[in-house]
């Protein structure tokens, strides 16, 4: 699995943006049954087909943005007529709009393009921060410097903060590791020789 593009957080109107690791948009699509067309945004560093920008601003965690040239699948499954015994497909009513703020959160009281409040999302915020220490060509695996963590319950901040990662291991230090199994190994399979050979007698 390639490195995916992550979705981006600002911690003030108008902020810059920083990369999050997580997806929260994918709780309250999961709830939902919903799903994205293919659109023209597929992409081996992007499954997922879009990008949500969110703000955290003084408690809260909204949904500012989405970037998708797709559009929104809710389909059902239910049966044609209450007599059927068969199912189908049956458009939900958010079917074939797109897949932006707008078009997943209909709302007549909402100005368009205005930002929602994550009230479906609860989980941890991974911001990573610092220089790259070790790379993983797969999701979020990457490790940087620090991560700033954020745990968010039901849309709202609950607690934040720092974790230092380690660098990883220097050439040197994991050729030294490697050369220490190897002669674990050769010792243990020199016993068990010696075992063997015991038992032969």
């Amino acid at each position: 699995m390639t490195a995916q593009t992550p979705d981006r957080i600002r911690f003030r109107p108008g902020g810059a943006t920083h990369p999050l690791c997580e997806n929260p948009l994918d709780q309250f699509l999961r709830a939902r049954g919903l799903k994205k067309s293919r659109g023209r945004m597929m992409s081996t560093a992007n499954w997922r087909g879009y990008v949500a920008t969110w703000l955290l601003h003084g408690d809260r965690l909204w949904l500012t943005n989405v970037s998708s040239n797709g559009s929104i699948v809710d389909r059902r499954r239910s049966k044609a007529k209450a007599e059927a015994e068969t199912e189908v497909d049956v458009p939900g009513e958010l079917d074939g709009r797109p897949f932006s703020v707008d078009g997943l959160f209909p709302d007549e009281d909402r100005p368009p393009e205005t930002p929602v409040f994550a009230k479906w999302y609860s989980g941890e915020l991974r911001i990573p921060e610092g220089e790259m220490l070790r790379y993983v060509h797969g999701g979020y695996g990457t490790t940087y410097e620090r991560d700033r963590l954020i745990l968010i319950q039901r849309g709202r901040l609950v607690r934040s903060w720092v974790r230092r990662n380690d660098p990883p291991p220097s050439p040197e230090e994991q050729l030294q590791a490697f050369k220490e199994r190897q002669a674990l190994r050769r010792k243990l399979q020199g016993k068990r020789d010696a075992n063997e050979t015991e038992g032969d007698v």
